[in-house]
């Protein structure tokens, strides 16, 4: 089977790539990228993509696509390839005792077309729920919670599709300690953690100076740009914890979800120089209709404070990639990778964002245009934005704001 996408502009940023030419997937592998390719495939199918960005395939690194197990997700192929994103990352909506019957219910079914990567939550049981019932229940403040062995089976019995481990730092008996940070570590020292900045109803979290000092080198931070997430001291500069994480490898991500970015935040944090190594959405029932809306919404976002397009790129491919580890495979347009590609367009403004609070009004923006998810060419379905709705969620009431 021949793909060609023809005429867009090839954007790579791994490769640093960045050029007007046809791309060639051969049996689901990048072929070759050039001009006038379909010359020489005269029954390839052909998708005249000129005009458009072509780049390696999105990758959102942190949703919320296990429908079924609780009533928080959304489903995978609606936030993934009907949106233009080949691969997602679910973010720690399951606990070890659950994740089996997900993983087949979702990651393996036939019927999901989107390539679907796990972070796990290290607990036996948890569930992302809209009523967080492992926090009401204190079950996710409970060590009798854990069970190592457990978990150290199911992540090796996993490996394939798990990329790390999501903690929710809680504790028990000592405030500034996580039992479940400290059994993540020492189970799967070789897997990144995922932690995020914020609390939680019903169970008290670690603060966060201390959540910091115990971060490694490839651990990722999500929500790195709420408010009041405590990496701001009272003059609005970076706490020294803060600045300690980022220096020795911490990674930062944006994880917007309904109430966990902030352009001030952001804006405070970019001046001194912290920018997020990812873009991620956090996508869940309670964000898709806004602010969120989809992996495209938030790349408009950070195009409108200031980083360059190609940067933009790379936030939601090479350097997710190189997050989760698997930058051998994904998150380059590299010849013979398995295709796995997105093609967006830019909307020219204005184009109103939002993150919940406060809205900015851009002079340009990004939109789906559709994947190649495998080889096999998947335009994107309509996919909302302010833009286009008009409406977004404008306080902070909404119960997702710390998953």
């Amino acid at each position: 089977m021949e793909l060609i996408l023809r005429g867009g502009r090839v954007i790579d940023p791994l490769t640093e790539r960045d050029q007007t030419a046809d791309v060639l997937c051969v049996d689901g592998r990048i072929a070759a990228i050039g001009a006038d390719l379909a010359a020489g495939h005269p029954t390839a199918e052909v998708v005249d993509v000129t005009g458009h960005l072509v780049t390696p395939g999105l990758i959102d690194l942190h949703v919320h696509v296990f429908p079924g197990l609780g009533d928080f997700c959304v489903g995978a192929d609606q936030v993934g390839v009907d949106m233009g994103i080949p691969v997602l990352v679910d973010g720690g909506t399951s606990g070890v005792a659950t994740f089996d019957i997900s993983r087949r219910a979702v990651i393996d079914h036939p019927s999901t077309r989107t390539r679907v990567l796990a972070f796990m939550d290290p607990n036996q049981l948890y569930l992302a729920t809209k009523d967080f019932i492992c926090h009401k229940l204190e079950i996710a403040n409970d060590e009798r919670n854990i069970d190592e062995a457990s978990l150290a089976a199911s992540v090796e019995r996993n490996a394939d599709v798990l990329v790390g481990l999501k903690v929710r730092t809680c504790w028990s008996t000592d405030p500034d300690r996580s039992p479940f940070l400290d059994a993540a570590m020492r189970t799967a020292p070789h897997l990144p953690i995922m932690v995020h900045l914020g609390r939680f109803p019903h169970t008290p979290v670690i603060s966060t100076a201390a959540l910091l000092r115990t971060l490694r080198p490839g651990d990722i931070i999500t929500h790195a740009y709420r408010g009041a997430g405590g990496m701001l001291d009272m003059g609005g500069k970076a706490i020294a914890e803060f600045r300690d994480a980022i220096d020795r490898g911490v990674i930062l991500d944006v994880g917007h979800s309904g109430t966990d970015f902030r352009f001030r935040e952001a804006r405070r944090l970019f001046e001194q120089g912290y920018l997020p190594d990812t873009i991620s959405t956090d996508l869940n029932v309670f964000n898709i209709d806004g602010p969120v809306f989809s992996l495209a919404e938030n790349m408009s976002k950070m195009l409108a404070l200031g980083i360059e397009l190609t940067s933009v790129v790379a936030m939601a491919t090479a350097n997710v990639a190189r997050a989760i580890g698997k930058l051998d495979e994904l998150g380059s347009l590299a010849i013979g990778r398995t295709a796995e590609i997105s093609v967006l367009r830019i909307v020219d403004g204005p184009v109103p964002l939002s993150d919940g609070h406060e809205t900015i009004v851009a002079d340009r923006g990004f939109a789906p245009v559709g994947c190649v998810r495998a080889g096999r060419w998947i335009p994107a379905g309509p996919v909302a934005s302010l833009k286009t709705t008009g409406k977004t969620f404008t306080g902070d009431e909404d119960p997702s704001a710390d998953w």
